[in-house]
C-alpha cells in the first residue's frame, strides 16, 4: 500500500491568494529504460493550484514534474483567469503510459483533485510538452474505453511536438542510434527505442498491432489508428518544423521529427470530419529555459493567447 504525503500550502501573491494543494507517494527503486540507462523513481501524485476565487475550470500538465513552488509562468495566468492548475505524475518521469494501471492511477489523480474542490469537470484543458502531450493523448483516448472508471475527457487539448506514431518514432529513434551522430541525441534515441522495443514485447515488424493500438496516432494504420478519439475535442497541435537546426544538430530531417505526426494528426481528423483540430506552426520562437536555441520548447507555445483561447471555447463540447 502507497504511503500517501499531504501537504496544504498557503502562498502569498502579488495578484491574489493563492492555495496549493500537494499530494504525494514516496516511491523507491529504479526505472530501467535500457541496459545503459535507469534513474530513480520520482514520487507519485498531483499538486494543485486554485485560484482565490471559484475556479472556473483547470488546466492539466502531465509533465515529469510537479510544480510546488510557482515556477511555471502558467500558474498566474490561470489563477489570472479564475483557472485551476494541475500538475499529475506516476513514479516515472520518463512515462509513457504503456500499462493500463498507470492510465487509471492518473485518471484518479485528476478526479480527486476536481471532485474534492468542485472544479467543473465540462472545462478541462489537456496539456503537455513532447511525451508529456503523448500522455495527454493516451489519457484522452483511455477516458473513453469501457476500462476508465470515471471517463474524464477534457473539453480542450494543447500540445506541443510529441511523438504520437511510435512505429515512426522507433524506427527513427533506432536510426539515430545507430548512426550516433550527436551524443545527445544518440543517448536519447537508444533508451527510447530500447524502452519502446521492451515494453511493447517486439520490434514494429515483429509485433505491429501493439504499435498502432498503443500510438495515439499512427500514419500507416487505416483512419490514422486511435486518431478518431479527437475527432469531437478541441485540440491544438504546436510545433516549430525547423529542419536545418535538425539537420545541422541531430542529423535529422523531417522523417525524425515529430512535427510530421501532428501534422498528420490534424489532417487526418479534418479527413474524418472533425473541425476541432488546429496545427500551430512557429518559427524562431524554439528556446530553451536557459536561452539556448531548439525548437523542440514549450517556449514556442504562447501561453496566454492559449489561455484565453480555452476561455473563449463554446459550452458544448460536441460536435452539432
Amino acid at each position: 500500500m502507497k504511503k500517501l504525503l499531504t501537504g496544504l500550502l498557503f502562498i502569498p501573491h502579488l495578484l491574489t491568494a493563492q492555495k496549493v494543494i500537494n499530494v504525494e507517494y514516496p516511491s523507491e527503486g529504479n526505472i530501467v529504460l535500457s541496459e545503459k540507462i535507469s534513474f530513480p523513481k520520482i514520487k507519485s501524485g498531483y499538486t494543485l493550484w486554485l485560484p482565490k476565487e471559484a475556479q472556473k475550470g483547470v488546466i492539466v500538465f502531465f509533465d515529469g514534474y510537479r510544480d510546488t513552488i510557482n515556477k511555471t509562468p502558467m500558474i498566474d495566468l490561470a489563477l489570472k483567469n479564475q483557472l485551476a492548475i494541475l500538475f499529475v505524475t506516476t513514479d516515472n518521469p520518463a512515462e509513457f503510459l504503456f500499462q493500463e494501471s498507470k492510465m487509471k492511477e492518473l485518471e484518479g489523480y485528476i478526479y480527486e483533485a476536481i471532485n474534492k474542490n468542485n472544479i467543473p469537470k465540462e472545462n478541462i484543458l489537456y496539456c503537455g510538452m513532447s511525451l508529456a502531450g503523448t500522455r495527454a493523448l493516451k489519457l484522452t483516448a483511455f477516458s473513453q474505453m469501457s476500462q476508465s472508471k470515471y471517463k474524464l475527457t477534457p473539453k480542450a487539448i494543447a500540445i506541443c511536438d510529441a511523438p504520437l506514431d511510435m512505429v515512426r518514432n522507433y524506427h527513427e529513434c533506432k536510426k539515430a542510434s545507430d548512426l550516433n551522430l550527436n551524443p545527445i541525441g544518440a543517448t536519447e534515441s537508444e533508451w527510447v527505442a530500447s524502452y519502446i522495443r521492451s515494453s511493447l514485447k517486439g520490434t514494429p515488424e515483429e509485433v505491429l498491432n501493439a504499435y498502432i493500438n498503443y500510438s495515439p496516432f499512427c500514419y500507416t494504420a487505416e483512419n490514422g489508428g486511435n486518431a478518431k478519439a479527437f475527432k469531437n475535442i478541441y485540440l491544438r497541435c504546436y510545433t516549430e518544423p525547423d529542419v536545418n537546426w535538425w539537420i545541422e544538430n541531430r542529423g535529422r530531417d523531417y522523417y525524425g521529427m515529430n512535427a510530421i505526426d501532428l501534422a498528420a494528426l490534424v489532417n487526418q481528423l479534418k479527413i474524418l470530419g472533425g473541425k476541432k483540430a488546429e496545427l500551430i506552426t512557429t518559427t524562431g520562437k524554439g528556446f530553451r529555459e536557459d536561452g539556448s536555441r531548439h525548437p523542440h520548447s514549450w517556449g514556442i507555445v504562447d501561453e496566454k493567447e492559449l489561455i484565453e483561447w480555452f476561455i473563449g471555447l463554446p459550452a458544448d463540447k460536441k460536435t452539432p
